[in-house]
């Protein structure tokens, strides 16, 4: 099973060098991981996870029940960092520019 690290990382504009960079590893790791080489270990699959916003499933390649882009990740980690009353005003504004 090859992991969609290359294509989750074309989506974040991101290089080998600097993916390898985000989970300490080097960047022929990065390169044999995306050629199938081999695998990281569940360490730094956890990492991959975390830096593109994604679950296991969709690292892994498994269909889910919607396509979730990039942005759409980076936004929703930037909304689960606010406090309650940040995510009530910020509600409140969408609520606003969508009338």
């Amino acid at each position: 099973m090859q992991l969609k690290i290359r294509e989750l990382r074309e989506e974040f504009q991101m290089t080998q060098k600097e993916l390898a960079e985000k989970v300490s590893s080097a960047q022929r790791n990065v390169s044999n991981w995306e050629n199938g080489v081999n695998e990281p270990d569940l360490d730094t699959v956890v990492k991959l996870c975390e830096i593109f916003h994604v679950g296991l499933e969709e690292l892994f390649g498994f269909e889910t029940d919607s396509a979730v882009s990039a942005a759409d990740r980076e936004l929703l980690s930037k909304i689960k960092k606010l406090t309650p009353s940040q995510t009530a005003a910020l509600s409140a504004f969408l609520d606003t520019l969508l009338k």
